[in-house]
């Protein structure tokens, strides 16, 4: 009896051990897996665009942003008005009751082939003092 109980024992001894093993191995990693890559950091290629006039407003405004940040308000030629962030026409530092006309150049993308939002300052044209409302 006690050679029957063995032999009944050792298949269950040996499905147990193979399952263990079938287990464990399942969570070790394949040396031939490859390992994941990430994309490659992207560079972008920064141009400046065709000289443009901005006028200035002597006042900042809070940005139409999610982020909570002062922002410029500038009048093109052709009348439109737009914000640019406070310190994203570099070169640039306003003081605030100064309206200024100033030349700049966008930055461009190349990659993207878009505007960035950033300007470069050429130079400016005139500055006046003039009470901030």
């Amino acid at each position: 009896m006690s050679s029957s109980y063995k032999s009944s024992k050792f298949p269950l001894l040996l499905a147990s051990l193979i399952s263990v093993a079938t287990l464990l191995s399942a969570c070790q990693s394949s040396p031939f897996a490859r390992e994941s890559v990430p994309e490659p950091r992207y560079i972008p290629s920064i141009v400046l665009g065709e000289p443009q006039t901005l006028t200035i407003m002597p006042n900042r405004v809070a940005c139409a942003s999610e982020l909570p940040m002062q922002c410029l308000l500038a009048k093109s030629k052709d009348g439109s008005v737009f914000q640019i962030p406070y310190d994203w026409i570099d070169g640039f530092k306003p003081s605030l009751g100064t309206e200024y006309i100033i030349n700049v150049r966008p930055q461009i993308d190349e990659g993207q082939r878009s505007a960035t939002g950033h300007w470069t300052l050429q130079n400016i044209l005139s500055q006046r003092m003039v009470g901030v409302p």
